[in-house]
C-alpha cells in the first residue's frame, strides 16, 4: 500500500511541474524577473487623496522600444509562440508605435460611474506633455481577462479598470525625452513624470 501511495504521490508531483517548451531561435529570452524589472522601471503611480478617502489612483506603463521588446518576448514565452506569430505580432506592434505613443493606464476611482476613461462624453481629459507640445490622448478600455493582464502588468489589479491610452505622436519622437502625462477631471488631477 505504501508504494502505490508513493507512486501516486510522485506521479501526480511530476505531472503537476509546468514545463515550457524551449524558446525558438529569434525570440529574445526574458525571465520572468527581467520582465518584471521593466515594467516597473517603465512604470508611474500616483494616488490622489482628500484627507483618509482615495479618490484617484492611476499607474500608467510607458509601452516604448524597449517595454514592447520585452513585453513581446515575455508573452511570446508564456503562450508558446512560434517565430511567425511572435514576428506577426511584433510588427503590429511596431506599425502602431509608428503613429503613436501608448501607455498602459491601471485606473482607479471608489466610484464605478467616475471610472469612465473610454466613452465619448468622458468628463476626463488625458494629456501628454513632451517636447514643449502637448497632446490629448484617447483611451480604448482592455477587454482581456484578468489572469492575462496580470501577468503581464504585475501591478494592474482586480479593483482597477486597465485602459490603452493612445496619443497621436510617434513613439521614437517621445520615448528619449522627459514626459508627463496629465489625468484630470472634475474629481481629481493629477500628474506622472516619465
Amino acid at each position: 500500500m505504501k508504494k502505490v501511495l508513493i507512486l501516486l504521490l510522485s506521479s501526480a508531483f511530476v505531472s503537476s511541474c509546468v514545463t515550457r517548451l524551449p524558446t525558438p531561435q529569434g525570440i529574445k529570452e526574458i525571465s520572468t524577473s527581467e520582465y518584471e524589472t521593466v515594467v516597473e522601471n517603465k512604470t508611474k503611480k500616483t494616488e490622489v487623496y482628500d484627507g483618509f478617502y482615495n479618490k484617484l489612483t492611476v499607474q500608467a506603463t510607458k509601452l516604448d522600444a524597449e517595454m514592447t521588446e520585452s513585453l513581446m518576448a515575455y508573452s511570446a514565452k508564456l503562450s508558446q509562440w512560434n517565430l511567425e506569430k511572435y514576428k506577426e505580432e511584433k510588427n503590429k506592434l511596431i506599425e502602431n508605435h509608428s503613429t503613436q505613443t501608448e501607455f498602459f493606464m491601471s485606473f482607479y476611482t471608489p466610484e464605478r460611474k467616475h471610472d469612465d476613461l473610454s466613452i465619448k462624453q468622458t468628463s476626463w481629459k488625458v494629456y501628454l506633455d513632451v517636447g514643449g507640445q502637448r497632446y490629448e490622448g484617447k483611451a480604448t478600455k482592455v477587454k482581456s481577462l484578468f489572469l492575462d493582464l496580470e501577468a503581464i502588468y504585475p501591478h494592474h489589479n482586480r479593483w482597477s479598470t486597465p485602459y490603452v491610452v493612445s496619443f497621436p505622436v510617434a513613439t521614437a519622437t517621445t520615448e528619449s525625452q522627459k514626459m508627463t502625462i496629465t489625468v484630470t477631471g472634475p474629481l481629481a488631477t493629477t500628474q506622472l513624470n516619465f
